[in-house]
């Protein structure tokens, strides 16, 4: 693997690891935190939303690598641990893909401009829900620690 083919797969483990800080401070009753006036969109939901886009993007490139993991549902009752797991597995199942992407240097099926492009829709979607969820937790008045409220800007040491 080349230095710079290294770089885009840390850079992809760096914002999965951004993820799990986040996931590790939420406390099971802020998962059920949200902004909406219809109920909808909890801090669990955008989680597990995160997921299940991760796997779908995985299952339109390669159905063998999603065999044993399934979408969350939206009813399926959320936890803080089932959510990091399933973050895990899948972060670890993307950066196949990505590494596998850039052996070959094709497109990657479902995503035809390539794997950089495919690195930078995975970040800019948790990103975006990541941004939704620390603004939620404030709405909702959970005390973020400074920890957490600067730790995941530090890129250098995640």
């Amino acid at each position: 693997m080349t230095r710079l083919e290294k770089q885009i797969i840390d850079t992809w483990l760096i914002n999965h690891r951004t993820n799990l800080m986040l996931i590790e401070e939420l406390t099971q009753e802020a998962l059920d935190y949200t902004t909406s006036k219809r109920g909808g969109g909890t801090i669990g939901h955008q989680l597990a939303h995160m997921y299940n886009v991760r796997l779908w993007k995985l299952e339109k490139y390669d159905k063998k690598l999603v065999l044993d993991l399934k979408a969350i549902t939206a009813k399926e009752p959320k936890t803080t641990s089932m959510l990091k797991d399933c973050h895990i597995i899948s972060a670890e199942r993307v950066a196949v893909a990505l590494e596998a992407g850039l052996k070959d240097d094709a497109a990657i099926k479902g995503f035809k401009r390539g794997v950089v492009p495919l690195l930078g829709y995975f970040i800019s979607h948790e990103a975006h829900h990541r941004g939704n969820i620390l603004l939620t937790l404030k709405i909702c008045g959970f005390k973020i620690n400074d920890k957490l409220q600067y730790n995941i800007w530090d890129w250098n040491n995640i």
